[in-house]
């Protein structure tokens, strides 16, 4: 008979079993935004564990966007926050796990069809909205810090016409660890007609979706990642990590 090595098993922790537990409140009394979660007191009673450990799991909690946690405040139920997902994009490009390419490449895929809803879903309102933040990228060349601000203005109202807040929490998240790069990019390469170059894309895809054309605003977009400056973008980002 073979011998083998075997390894100690350890059990759940109690601050995982904690967790645990709130998830499964959370779910089974269908709490919303802004809800109150059991106090630490309460929780420790229920569980019979010490409010360190009930402690623990409240701040594991909030580390991934699940809870508010405030000094002297019950923990609430926290809105959606790209953030934490933000940074688990920048952790996976900053360990060479994917690259800013790769992000560009699912950013284009998930704006595409943003713009192709925000024409056929948005409402008057939402395409005020777009209209007016196309109009504000006028207002400063594209290498003047609050450029890129504004640009983001935009791509932010086209994913919030959707109606569809997975839009525009992905976007902001893809966005993220791209910006300080893409600024960089811009601010150093980008020549003149370059520029009119890509103020004149963001006005046809500010135009395609204000006129509902969801074709024309989609095939905006995909030049609008496949044109010139968008290469000249990667190659940036791409050098700002060499």
């Amino acid at each position: 008979m073979e011998d083998y090595v075997v390894p100690v098993m350890q059990q759940e922790t109690l601050s995982s079993q904690v967790i645990r537990f709130l998830l499964g409140l959370i779910s089974e009394k269908r709490l919303k935004v802004g809800d109150i979660v059991p106090s630490e007191v309460k929780v420790s009673e229920m569980l019979q564990v010490s409010r360190g450990i009930v402690r623990e799991s409240y701040r594991a909690l909030a580390s991934i966007g699940v809870l508010s946690v405030q000094s002297g405040k019950r923990p609430r139920i926290r809105e959606m926050d790209p953030s934490v997902l933000a940074q688990f994009f920048a952790y996976a490009a900053a360990t060479s796990q994917i690259s800013p390419t790769q992000i560009l490449e699912l950013r284009r895929v998930i704006e595409m069809q943003a713009a192709v809803l925000a024409a056929t879903h948005g409402t008057d309102e939402d395409l005020a909205t777009i209209e007016a933040a196309g109009k504000r990228l006028h207002e400063q060349p594209i290498s003047h810090p609050e450029w890129i601000k504004r640009d983001y203005e935009l791509h932010i109202a086209i994913a919030n016409a959707v109606h569809n807040p997975l839009f525009q929490i992905i976007i902001r998240a893809l966005r993220a660890p791209l910006e300080e790069s893409m600024r960089v990019g811009i601010e150093s390469q980008v020549s003149n007609h370059t520029e009119a170059h890509i103020v004149d894309l963001h006005d046809r895809i500010v135009s395609a979706i204000c006129q509902r054309d969801a074709s024309a605003a989609s095939q905006a977009i995909e030049e609008h990642f496949n044109a010139p400056v968008s290469a000249l973008l990667k190659k940036a980002i791409d050098d700002t990590r060499c």
